[in-house]
C-alpha cells in the first residue's frame, strides 16, 4: 500500500515540470515553430508546399518534442535537465531510434496477425478444421488482445522514455519488452493515475482559458462594435480565408484565440511528458532483464539462421539452372569438333571416313 502511495505521489509531483521553463519554452517554440513552418509554406496553395509544409512541420515537432523529453528526463533522474541547444543536438542524433522501435513493434504485430491467419487458413481443413477453431479461436483472441494491450500501455507511451534516457533500440526493445512481461498491470495503473492528473489540469487550465476568453470576446463585441463574435466562427472564418464583417479583428481574434489555445495544451501535454518519464524509470528499477535478452538474441539467432538457409537455397537452385546449360554448350561444343561433309554438312560417323553417309561424295580428296 505504501508503495502505491508512492507512485502516485511521484505521478502527482508530474506538475512539477512546469516550473522547468527551459523545458516549458521549448515545447512552445517547438508548437509554434512547427505551426509557422506550416502556415508559411500553406500561403502557397499549391499540393506540394501542403506536403512540404506538413512534412517539416512534422520534422519541427518531432525532434523538438523529444528534445523536451530528453530534458524531463534528466529532471526525472538528476533533478536537473541540460542546456536546450544540448538537448537539441542530442535530439537529432536520437530520435530516429524511436521510429525504429516503431518499425519493429509494428514488424512484430503484423507477423502475429499472420500467424493468426495461417491457424485460421487450417481450420478450413474438413471435418478437423471445426475441433481446430474451437481451440484457436480463444488462444488467438488472448494472444492478440494482449499484443494489443501491450502496444498501446508499454511500448507506445514508454518507447520515447526509454530513448530519451539514452536506451539503443535493442536497449529499448528488451526493456520493454521485459517490462510487458513482468510489470504490465502496475504500468496500467501507472498510466491511468497519471491519465487522471492530465485531465484535471487541462479541466483547470481549460476553466480558466474559456471563462476567460469569453469574458474578453464579450467585451471586445461591445467595445469594437460591429465585429459580432471572436471566438470560433473567427477562426473558422480565417481557414476558409474571408474576413467577413469586422475585418482585420477577425483574423486578430482568430490568431489570438489560436495562440492562447496552443498555448493552453502545452501545460497539459508537458504533465503528460513528465509522467511518462518517471513511470518509465519506476519501471525499470530492479527489472530482470536476463530472461529477455536471452529471448531475444535466441530469435535474433533463428532469424540469422533462417536467412542463411534462404541464401543457401537460392544459390543450389541458380546452379541447377546454371548446370544444364552449361552442358548443352559442352555437347554443342563436341559436336562441332567432330568432322563434318564439306558438300552436306552432315556429321560424319568416323575422321577416317573416305566418303560421306548421306550424299555418298568423296570427303577428302584422294
Amino acid at each position: 500500500m505504501s508503495q502505491q502511495l508512492k507512485n502516485t505521489g511521484s505521478l502527482l509531483d508530474a506538475t512539477e515540470a512546469l516550473g522547468n521553463w527551459r523545458a516549458l519554452a521549448l515545447f512552445a517554440a517547438s508548437l509554434l515553430g512547427a505551426a509557422l513552418v506550416f502556415g508559411v509554406l500553406a500561403l502557397t496553395r499549391s499540393g506540394f508546399g501542403l506536403f512540404l509544409g506538413a512534412l517539416l512541420s512534422w520534422l519541427v515537432a518531432f525532434y523538438g518534442v523529444n528534445a523536451v523529453g530528453i530534458m524531463l528526463m534528466d529532471a526525472s533522474r538528476n533533478g536537473q535537465s541540460r542546456k536546450m541547444a544540448a538537448a537539441v543536438m542530442v535530439s537529432l542524433f536520437s530520435s530516429h531510434r524511436l521510429l525504429l522501435v516503431g518499425l519493429v513493434a509494428l514488424g512484430g504485430m503484423l507477423l502475429l496477425l499472420l500467424l493468426v491467419a495461417i491457424v485460421l487458413l487450417l481450420c478450413k481443413i474438413p471435418l478437423l478444421g471445426p475441433l481446430l477453431f474451437t481451440f484457436a479461436l480463444p488462444l488467438s483472441a488472448l494472444l492478440l488482445g494482449f499484443a494489443c494491450f501491450a502496444l498501446a500501455y508499454v511500448f507506445y507511451p514508454l518507447a520515447a522514455s526509454a530513448v530519451w534516457s539514452g536506451a539503443s533500440v535493442r536497449e529499448t526493445l528488451v526493456n520493454l519488452l521485459a517490462i510487458a512481461r513482468q510489470r504490465l498491470v502496475s504500468v496500467v495503473v501507472k498510466e491511468l493515475v497519471l491519465a487522471l492528473v492530465v485531465l484535471v489540469s487541462a479541466g483547470i487550465i481549460g476553466g480558466i482559458v474559456f471563462s476567460g476568453l469569453g469574458m474578453v470576446m464579450s467585451m471586445s463585441a461591445g467595445i469594437l462594435g460591429g465585429i459580432g463574435d471572436l471566438g470560433m466562427q473567427s477562426m473558422a472564418m480565417m481557414a476558409m480565408g474571408g474576413m467577413g464583417e469586422g475585418g482585420g479583428y477577425v483574423i486578430a481574434g482568430g490568431l489570438g484565440s489560436s495562440l492562447l489555445l496552443a498555448a493552453a495544451m502545452i501545460v497539459p501535454g508537458l504533465i503528460a511528458l513528465q509522467g511518462c518519464c518517471q513511470i518509465y524509470l519506476s519501471s525499470i528499477d530492479g527489472l530482470d532483464v536476463s530472461a529477455t535478452e536471452q529471448e531475444l538474441a535466441r530469435r535474433q539467432q533463428q532469424l540469422e539462421q533462417k536467412t542463411q538457409q534462404i541464401k543457401q537455397k537460392i544459390e543450389e537452385q541458380k546452379q541447377q539452372l546454371a548446370t544444364p546449360v552449361a552442358a548443352a554448350a559442352t555437347a554443342g561444343n563436341a559436336a562441332m569438333a567432330l568432322p563434318h561433309c564439306p558438300h552436306c554438312k552432315a556429321l560424319l560417323e568416323d575422321a577416317n571416313d573416305r566418303f560421306c553417309g548421306e550424299c555418298g561424295k568423296p570427303v577428302k580428296d584422294d
